[in-house]
């Protein structure tokens, strides 16, 4: 039997292309063991804005626009809660950063997202006392409730918990061949699993390593979102995230005490209130040096896809990507040439 899409991947790209496809009425199976995913590790905030430069990510209303729209849909779709909207306090590490936030907050199109007045009422939890402003139109995720909801809602035709051998595929003109499935195309969005890649590993995709704490801490509110240098990130039940740590050199799959006591040290100069480290953990993310997805076909072989790079803003993208994927594989409708496979051609060695 043929089917139309393997997917290889079950990170957040995996998921919404497979919800594109379930949408388009098209056969797919995904291939993964996703116990370790970055979408699971993140701290899942839906915000278009680099609040460290105070500049929109490219395309960043467009993306945030259509993931909003995405995730109501999935909620609707499985009766599940998975999406929050919700404000982000930024607090200011010196005076002169609210004269930064005013000048930002009245340009195009940050003014959608930064509330123009500065607040310098301060709460006890806070120990910077320079005010804050607040981002106005985010939202938060909840990626593991996400991902377990879709995949119980799959057949078992559907998904193969496995890990993917890539010297099994078999390529021929007008499909590929893995084990028992024959498939018109190859979707491959194994997040930094790349470097396994046998077909896509020529791509300057590098993984970043973060590390982050939980934290349970009872006086500390959950109606918002705390940030300074680090984020704090209400869960539920009193239950915070905080982090992280960028490591691009560090590729060990250990927890390290270095990124332990940063955070430790950044969360005590932050909070004043009593809190408990509950875990500690770690997460890598794919990340394009030029900081954008790569989507595409590969230079060879037609019906092998890459989609990937989609870094530290994952949730927020994947929906609108996999979107232009699935035009792209089906009517061949180009995208973007900014996050487009080819910008990379010349690295590729046949």
């Amino acid at each position: 039997m043929m089917i139309d899409y393997i997917i290889v991947g079950y990170g957040i790209a995996g998921l919404s292309f497979a919800f594109k496809l379930i949408k388009e009425k098209k056969d797919f199976v995904i291939i993964d063991t996703p116990e370790t995913n970055s979408t699971f590790q993140s701290g899942a905030v839906l915000n278009p804005t680099i609040l460290k430069r105070y500049t929109i990510s490219w395309k960043g209303s467009d993306f945030l626009k259509f993931a909003k729209k995405f995730y109501v849909e999935f909620e609707n779709e499985y009766n599940v809660k998975v999406f929050d909207k919700i404000v982000i306090h930024r607090y200011f590490s010196r005076k002169q950063e609210q004269n930064d936030w005013i000048v930002a907050s009245g340009l195009k199109p940050l003014e959608n997202y930064l509330d123009h007045q500065v607040i310098n009422e301060y709460n006890d939890p806070i120990l910077l006392k320079n005010g804050y402003g607040i981002v106005k139109n985010t939202a938060k995720i909840y990626p593991k409730l996400l991902l377990d909801t879709f995949k119980f809602n799959l057949t078992k035709n559907n998904f193969i918990n496995k890990k993917f051998d890539y010297k099994k595929l078999e390529i021929f003109k007008q499909y590929v061949k893995y084990g028992n499935f024959k498939s018109k195309k190859i979707v491959f969005c194994e997040g930094v699993g790349i470097k396994n890649n046998i077909f896509f590993n020529y791509l300057p995709i590098e993984s970043l390593k973060g590390e982050y704490l939980l934290i349970k801490s009872p006086k500390l509110s959950s109606k918002y979102i705390l940030k300074s240098s680090i984020y704090i990130i209400p869960l539920e039940k009193k239950v915070f995230w905080v982090g992280s740590t960028f490591d691009f050199n560090d590729k060990s799959q250990k927890k390290t005490k270095k990124g332990y006591n940063f955070l430790l040290s950044k969360l005590n100069s932050f909070i004043s209130v009593p809190f408990e480290v509950i875990d500690h953990e770690i997460g890598f993310r794919p990340v394009v040096k030029d900081r954008r997805p790569i989507l595409g076909r590969h230079p060879k072989y037609e019906n092998l896809i890459l989609y990937n790079g989609l870094g530290t803003r994952g949730l927020m993208l994947a929906p609108l990507l996999s979107k232009w994927l699935y035009e792209y594989t089906s009517d061949n409708k180009e995208f973007y040439k900014e996050i487009s496979i080819n910008r990379y051609k010349d690295l590729y060695k046949n």
